[in-house]
């Protein structure tokens, strides 16, 4: 292996100059929302010229800077990285360290077959970022970390290649290491469905040597984004956007062109519902082009020991998750989702596995962004056949217990509502009797939310060594497989009064920095709690104290059984 230190490839000096540029200009337009007032100041306006000049130099100059400056090298260890000009900065991290490995492929950068790679390690600030390299390391860091970790199959299969366009470079960078060559060996026939081979496909996507498991279609993707509840997050970029023209533009102005606009659109009923129609229209035309950018080309491949995720329309981006550092399987539905059938998984990695430039809640871990209920089983026992997933038998916890998820919500509402009512009889204003509604709404919210928890919270133990728990976050619930070697510790809580009732809280934290972090049951009987930790502690598996089983997390199966605590304790 060539253990020289390498120099990132000059493309990168376009990449810090847009990442400069980027900068520049929120520095610059505080700057000339100052000169706009003081225009006609001759000092005011040479002093802003001047802090502009300099900052359009330093725009110039740091992105060269920082490429003389930068370099990596892999020896037979690990890879390390070197920046800095007066504070020298060495990073370090071992190829059996490395959790995955995330390349991103900018539109400019893809005729000079050139990456920005992502290489993370355990914990959510450890790893470093490699501005502008040859397609071939993605494909040496591989290789490596599969014959550091003793998967000499993998190794062969990463040696092989993932970007078809470079290939035969990356093979040659390989071929360099003795070890590598020695554990090349015939791959078996690749199962039905499968691609072989490092050509370009038909779509112009890198063909991937391995299995092909899943692949997304516009139309899936389209699904996608219309029962995507983030497109509404939308509403508060545009108001921030608003907010900060506010500052720019002259305020007269401003406020006579919202008048307009709110006249305009609340002239008559017909106009609420068309300007409704047409917001609504275009967050879900935003949300259909974003997604397709995101995940246009979307494919999972099984390749030995990792899974490979390719996507992305302008910027292609490739993740190489390793099987053995997947943490947790989560299956994730909306209500929206779960009333049309729909929903998504996501691996829990101990490092996060957002590319460089990508929005961090849409990473190479979201291996199924959108898929029916009646197909995810099925592909996630081809994507990941060693986790054996199926349909667990989910017991339910919070059954006949809702009341120990509503007596908060309610409580806090009730209080906030009381001190509302006594400030609006206080200052005998009619308006500030429009604040008790704020209470109203918590309640409504809060006791959904809590309500929602009480009605999925359960869980499986399926054998010594894995467990599936179901639950909900805000509104989104989620059923999670996990392995018992993944769990960290045993928390368990409850009050005095609590306790008297057998009611305790129960919480397994996960070594995960991009999802479900812990399994956590807001209350659960005792038994079902002893059971749950004997499991965690030792691998026990213990009868769960209760017969009342389902197959699923349904919500709407999921009720009080109209008992009071003591009654539903003794009847189970």
């Amino acid at each position: 292996m060539n253990t020289a230190w390498r120099r990132l490839h000059p493309i990168a000096v376009v990449t810090a100059l847009i990442e400069s540029v980027r900068s520049a200009i929120a520095l610059i337009l505080p700057v000339l929302a100052i000169a706009v007032p003081n225009r006609d100041s001759a000092v005011v306006m040479a002093v802003i010229v001047a802090v502009i000049g300099l900052i359009a130099a330093w725009m110039l100059v740091s992105p060269v800077v920082r490429w003389l400056t930068t370099g990596y090298r892999m020896d037979d260890h690990g890879i390390t990285q070197r920046s800095g000009v007066f504070s020298r900065t060495r990073t370090t991290i071992a190829y059996d360290h490395i959790h995955t490995l995330s390349s991103s492929a900018p539109i400019y950068m893809r005729p000079f077959h050139v990456v920005i790679l992502d290489i993370t390690a355990a914990g959510g600030e450890s790893g470093m970022t490699l501005r502008g390299v040859p397609a071939g390391v993605q494909l040496e860091l591989e290789a490596a970390r599969q014959l550091d970790s003793g998967d000499t199959v993998s190794a062969a299969a990463a040696s092989v290649g993932i970007h078809g366009a470079v290939a035969d470079t990356a093979d040659t960078a390989v071929a360099d290491s003795d070890a590598a060559e020695e554990c090349r060996q015939p791959e078996e026939a690749p199962a039905a469905g499968a691609r072989t081979g490092v050509n370009q496909s038909a779509t112009g996507r890198p063909a991937i040597d391995g299995e092909l498991v899943f692949r997304a279609s516009v139309a899936d993707i389209v699904l996608f984004a219309v029962t995507d509840l983030g497109l509404f997050a939308a509403l508060i970029v545009v108001y921030g956007f608003l907010d900060q023209l506010r500052d720019l533009v002259p305020e007269d102005v401003f406020d006579t062109a919202q008048d307009s606009v709110i006249r305009f659109a609340t002239s008559s009923a017909v106009m609420i519902a068309g300007a409704v129609v047409v917001v609504f229209a275009v967050l879900v035309g935003a949300s259909i082009i974003g997604s397709l950018l995101r995940f246009y080309g979307f494919e999972v491949w099984r390749r030995g020991g990792d899974l490979v995720v390719v996507r992305g329309a302008i910027t292609q981006r490739i993740t190489t998750i390793a099987i053995d550092r997947i943490q947790t399987v989560a299956i994730r539905r909306s209500l929206l989702r779960w009333a049309l059938h729909l929903c998504s998984v996501r691996l829990g990695l101990g490092a996060m596995a957002a590319a460089e430039g990508e929005d961090g809640d849409a990473t190479g871990a979201d291996v199924l962004p959108v898929i029916g209920d009646d197909r995810v089983y099925a592909v996630l026992q081809r994507m990941l056949p060693e986790w054996g997933l199926e349909p667990p038998e989910i017991h339910r916890t919070g059954r006949g217990l809702v009341r120990y998820y509503l007596v908060m919500p309610l409580a806090v509402s009730a209080a906030g509502m009381a001190v509302a009512v006594i400030w609006a009889l206080v200052s005998r204003d009619a308006v500030n009797w429009l604040w008790t509604l704020a209470p109203a709404a918590l309640a409504v919210w809060w006791g959904l939310c809590r309500w929602l928890k009480a009605a999925s919270e359960g869980y499986a133990v399926l054998d010594d060594k894995r467990i599936a728990a179901t639950g909900a976050s805000v509104l989104t619930l989620f059923t999670v497989f996990t392995r018992r070697s993944r769990i960290q510790s045993v928390e368990r809580s409850s009050t005095p009064w609590r306790l008297n009732r057998g009611v305790e809280c129960l919480r397994l934290p996960l070594f995960v920095s991009n999802g479900i972090s812990a399994l956590q049951f807001t209350a659960l009987r005792s038994a079902d709690a002893a059971t749950v930790s004997a499991w965690a502690e030792d691998g026990s598996i213990r009868p769960s104290g209760t017969s009342d089983r389902s197959a699923d997390s349904d919500p709407r199966n999921m009720t009080d059984n109209g008992h009071g605590d003591d009654d539903g304790w003794r009847a189970r």
